[in-house]
């Protein structure tokens, strides 16, 4: 009869009766065997530890969010308000309406309820606020605004340009308030370069004219004055380098240095456009500083006197108005680019997403109906945004 032992002892039996190389490589297996399972749970949990690690450290790592690009919710002090006469326009980088309400001395942002909210000005004629909020500011003959690729704020005010950030805070960046000496209005440079941006008279304060100023950025951001006078640069360092522009064909009368500047836009290729001069005219000053008069081409038309309102399109291409009709620059040439109709004197206008384009029927003070209206196109289609009755001017 045979003996069962238990399985256990069954297996220390067989354990014993094995060679010592055997058992040697079994317990070697056995080993590896142990160090993959214990490897494997070691990194199962360290990569664990490094994901919680890491999402709870991921808002130190991570690059700061850009700053909201549009100032109507940088300002809580901001009181929604009734615009009372349209001005200059100006379209944030996020598509928001801009105007200037000129009499009230005020800029206002469009809410999507079509109501409007301020963001610079409190009212009052004058200048005050710097380094505070800039709905505490005051504020004077506002000529034009713009803003710059980063969604700052820019405000020709009384012969000064200042800047609105993101927190919504005002301060001077050019232009000292003082209008321009008598010789400098004979068309004379007076701004020489290197000439800090601070000290600058840059136009007058307190009447819009040729000599008012006005703004504009080139695509890179570099920021651009028209003094009537002269078209300067602002540079990095805070001084202020006039644009040479140089006409070398045409009457003799225009030959040599350009002057008389007004409204202006600079285009992708980084010519300088600018209406001015001897009545309703478009020039354009290359890079080299060559500058060119634009001539009507096939079906443009010009009117006379006044000054043409310029703006960069989103395509690069600059455009200009000539009363109920928008003009496009292509190469030396302007093109009817769309037709307001009759009905519509266009002057301030800005373009906006989506093909749109904002515009305000009337200039400012002069206005020749009975009423303003503010109103965005779509490829030809007028929608009426704002209407506000007005004592008629004769």
């Amino acid at each position: 009869m045979t003996t069962q032992l238990p399985p256990r002892e069954r297996s220390h039996a067989r354990t014993e009766r094995r060679s010592p190389d055997v058992l040697f490589e079994e317990a070697r297996r056995r080993r590896r065997r142990r160090w993959t399972l214990g490897s494997l749970a070691l990194m199962i949990v360290l990569g664990s530890v490094a994901t919680v690690v890491s999402l709870n450290s991921s808002g130190a790592k991570r690059p700061a969010a850009a700053p909201s690009r549009s100032l109507a919710g940088a300002l809580p002090d901001g009181r929604v308000v009734s615009l009372a006469t349209a001005g200059p326009l100006a379209v944030a980088p996020d598509g928001a309406l801009y105007v200037v309400d000129i009499a009230r001395h005020r800029v206002l942002v469009r809410l999507r309820n079509g109501r409007f909210a301020v963001i610079a000005g409190n009212g009052r004629d004058g200048f005050s606020g710097d380094g505070g909020l800039a709905t505490r500011a005051e504020l004077s003959t506002i000529t034009d605004i713009a803003f710059s690729p980063t969604g700052d704020l820019y405000i020709a005010d009384g012969g000064r340009i200042r800047v609105v950030d993101h927190d919504g805070i005002i301060r001077t960046i050019a232009g000292d308030g003082q209008p321009l000496p008598m010789v400098h209005r004979l068309f004379v440079a007076n701004i020489r370069p290197g000439t800090s941006a601070l000290s600058a008279a840059l136009g007058s304060p307190r009447t819009v004219s040729y000599e008012s100023p006005m703004i504009a950025f080139s695509r890179r951001g570099q920021l651009y004055i028209s003094t009537g006078v002269q078209v300067l640069r602002l540079a990095d360092n805070g001084t202020l380098t006039p644009v040479r522009a140089v006409v070398t064909s045409g009457p003799s009368i225009l030959r040599g240095r350009l002057s008389g500047f007004g409204p202006l836009a600079i285009d992708d290729r980084g010519n300088v456009d600018i209406s001015g001069f001897n009545g309703w005219s478009i020039w354009q000053i290359t890079p080299s500083g060559v500058a060119h008069e634009i001539g009507p081409g096939s079906g443009a038309r010009r009117s006379g006197g006044g000054l043409s309102l310029l703006q960069r399109a989103p395509s690069g291409q600059v455009f200009g108005e000539d009363g109920s009709e928008l003009l496009k620059i292509d190469g030396r040439q302007l093109k009817p680019a769309q037709n307001f109709g009759n009905s519509f004197w266009l002057t301030y206008f800005a373009f906006g997403p989506h093909d749109s384009i904002y515009a305000d029927e009337i200039p400012g003070n002069a206005g020749f109906e009975a009423r303003q209206e503010l109103l965005v196109s779509r490829r030809g289609h007028g929608t009426l945004l704002w209407e506000q009755p007005s004592k008629a001017r004769h």
